[in-house]
């Protein structure tokens, strides 16, 4: 489907190519909220992986939109397959379309645009459009003026190889007595219109005063080598020019001035146009958003730009000649390096990184690297780029630590907490090794949970948390399995230890009063304790611990049982 906005205007002036992988809801989402706001989008949507491979090596696509699940593809795929085939274009992902972990995978790959599919986001999504074209077509123009000043320098030096000379001769009185094919094409008179002429007619305002000093000069016998001086064409272009000078000498005078000179106005207008693009690009490079340095084979920094030794909270002098390991952790500078000495050794090699920089305060900062041999100089050294990726580190350790850990007590959670006793079960450990199981219950819990609210059972159960977590032992895993039930895996421990253990508990939880506004209450706790015993299966164990448990609290509570 092919839909044409007729409103508003994009900055490109032209009609630019949007694929929508996303389903026909995302897509009239995102067509109604551009359809007032742009003009020159042409939209084509797709749900098919096969699909996919087909329209992305048609087209010439501007934009992209995908949801993070269709029917037999990913966003992660597309994606993937962008960055395989080297297609460089923007993508928009829309969140709440599928797994968050598609996301964070996305974002691995720089993908850091995500819309929703409500009306506070879509009433930005023209913006947002309209920054990214912008945006890739600053990108586009910049590869552009690079490309041509490659191959406007490629020009040059053909010029300089084989453009032929601009010859002149001068009478004693200024008027030009020849001019050879070159200099009359280049200043753009005939034959005829060049013997009418003066070297005053020719000369730029700038040059007059030098060239009539010279001109003397040559009239007395001087010979002049590699001279520079100004002409102006017909067409009022200025000529820049450079070449030697001389005399004609009969009967001890100077009858005529021959020059020859090479026309260099080329040169000067590349040495201006790069002493410009020179300093633009300094200023890119000194204050891009990433650390740019490049360091030599023995790892000492030979330069870094401004914003990087900022961002390491360096000034630039205090990081030339020193050591990369200045700012690299101790932890992973043997892996760092070895990754530098490979890129050195072998220049083809795919070998980027992500590690931790330190900052003069000490402080961390996670960072990608890529590095690249620089090519055309004496010394072999390495270009290297760091992108603060410390966000993403921090997110991803944030739901590492969700997905193992109890919300309200902040303990390792049920399903961590298996995954431990698995690996003692499984045998990783050493078999010879004695372990314990402990599963603690706490007694009439219910009560104060129904007479004085959820909020005094959780408070509760928070307090009983951190008064355990001060009594179990550091080699020990205490976690909360769920309700007012706790569990303990007692490592390197046999049964009678285990069993003294969890009597200090029992102990210690009975001594503890919890106190609730106005309201004092006595807690017991019901205790389990089993052997692990190795290939025996979790559930299994878990049931001796639990059965032991549950005769404790038969008994009569405030016990343990083995």
């Amino acid at each position: 489907m092919t839909f044409h906005i007729s409103e508003g205007s994009f900055m490109l002036g032209k009609m630019v190519k949007v694929l929508m992988a996303c389903s026909v809801e995302s897509e009239a989402a995102i067509e109604q909220a551009l359809r007032n706001h742009a003009a020159g989008l042409a939209f084509h949507r797709i749900y098919r992986i096969n699909d996919l491979h087909r329209t992305l090596a048609e087209g010439d696509w501007g934009l992209v939109f995908c949801d993070l699940e269709m029917s037999d593809f990913t966003a992660l795929d597309l994606v993937t397959l962008l960055f395989d085939e080297g297609i460089d274009v923007p993508v928009i992902l829309i969140n709440g379309t599928g797994a968050k972990a598609i996301s964070i995978r996305c974002l691995e790959f720089g993908i850091c645009q995500f819309i929703e599919r409500d009306e506070q986001y879509l009433q930005a999504l023209p913006l947002m459009v309209d920054i990214l074209l912008r945006r890739a077509g600053q990108d586009e123009d910049r590869r552009l003026m690079v490309t041509r000043l490659r191959e406007s320098e490629e020009r040059y030096v053909d010029i300089f190889d084989n453009t032929n000379d601009l010859i002149q001769s001068l009478a004693p009185d200024g008027r030009f007595v020849y001019t050879n094919r070159t200099w009359r094409e280049t200043m753009g008179y005939s034959e005829e219109e060049a013997q009418s002429l003066s070297l005053l007619d020719v000369l730029h305002p700038d040059s007059v005063m030098c060239c009539q000093d010279r001109f003397q000069r040559l009239l007395e016998g001087e010979t002049l080598s590699c001279i520079t001086f100004k002409f102006v064409a017909k067409s009022g272009e200025t000529i820049h020019l450079l070449g030697d000078c001389g005399s004609i000498v009969k009967n001890g005078g100077a009858t005529s001035t021959r020059g020859i000179f090479k026309n260099v106005t080329d040169t000067v207008r590349a040495q201006v146009a790069l002493t410009i693009t020179e300093a633009r690009y300094q200023a890119l490079y000194e204050n891009a958003p990433d650390i740019f340095s490049t360091i030599n084979a023995a790892g000492e920094i030979l330069s870094i730009n401004n914003a990087g030794a900022r961002m390491l909270g360096y000034e630039v002098a205090e990081l030339i000649g020193e050591s990369a390991a200045k700012v690299i952790h101790p932890e992973d500078q043997q892996a760092v390096f070895a990754c530098i000495g490979q890129r050195f050794g072998n220049p083809a090699a795919e070998c980027d990184i992500e590690y931790r920089k330190i900052r003069k305060d000490g402080s961390i900062l996670w960072v990608h690297q890529r590095a690249t041999l620089e090519t055309g100089v004496e010394e072999p050294r390495l270009l290297i780029v760091c992108r603060d990726v410390t966000d993403r580190h921090i997110l991803e350790a944030q739901l590492a630590y969700q997905a193992s850990h109890d919300a309200l007590t902040s303990l390792i959670n049920r399903r961590e907490f298996e995954r431990r006793m698995q690996r003692l079960l499984s045998g990783q450990a050493n078999q010879t090794d004695r372990h314990a199981l402990c599963i603690l219950d706490l007694d009439k819990f219910k009560i104060i949970n129904d007479s004085c609210g959820h909020m005094a059972g959780d408070e509760l159960l928070i307090q009983i948390a951190t008064l355990l977590e001060g009594q179990v032992r550091a080699r020990d895993t205490l976690a909360r399995l769920g309700g007012d039930e706790f569990a303990i895996l007692m490592e390197h421990v046999s049964l009678e230890k285990a069993a003294i253990l969890a009597e200090k508990l029992r102990s210690t939880i009975e001594k503890f009063q919890f106190r609730w506004h106005s309201q004092i209450f006595s807690i017991s706790v019901s205790i389990g304790v089993v052997s692990i015993q190795h290939g025996e299966s979790i559930a299994d164990t878990l049931n001796r611990a639990d059965m032991a448990c549950y005769g404790a609290k038969k008994e009569g509570r405030n016990r343990i049982r083995s």
